[in-house]
């Protein structure tokens, strides 16, 4: 049987950035905060909210950008999954702002949304 790590805590202050040189399977929960999770190869970005995981689903080095600050949960590959949303919680994630280019926004100098 294969043994898992737990999971690690990340407090990311400010526009603090963490990286994941390898995390295929990693999962990434937000618990607090907003962060910006982009993958080297990868040409999707994604903005995080409080609430909102992410499984890494391929390989290459993975940034972490928090806007003011975020507290991150991650889960080494193959961890299970923490407990899901309650329904309220993923309708709000429906319908609260999203954008198309973290990049573009940053390039910007605005992500105030979060």
């Amino acid at each position: 049987m294969a043994e898992h790590s737990t999971s690690r805590r990340v407090c990311l202050e400010g526009h603090a950035s963490t990286v994941l040189p390898e995390g295929v399977g990693t999962l990434v929960t937000c618990t607090s905060g907003c962060v910006w999770l982009t993958r080297y190869g990868d040409p999707r970005d994604l903005i995080m909210h409080a609430g909102d995981s992410f499984r890494i689903d391929g390989p290459g080095t993975v940034v972490m950008t928090a806007h003011h600050g975020a507290v991150l949960q991650i889960f080494p590959g193959g961890a299970p999954r923490p407990a899901p949303r309650s329904l309220g919680a993923r309708l709000a994630g429906l319908i609260a702002p999203r954008w198309h280019s973290a990049a573009r926004r940053l390039a910007g100098g605005s992500m105030h949304e979060c």
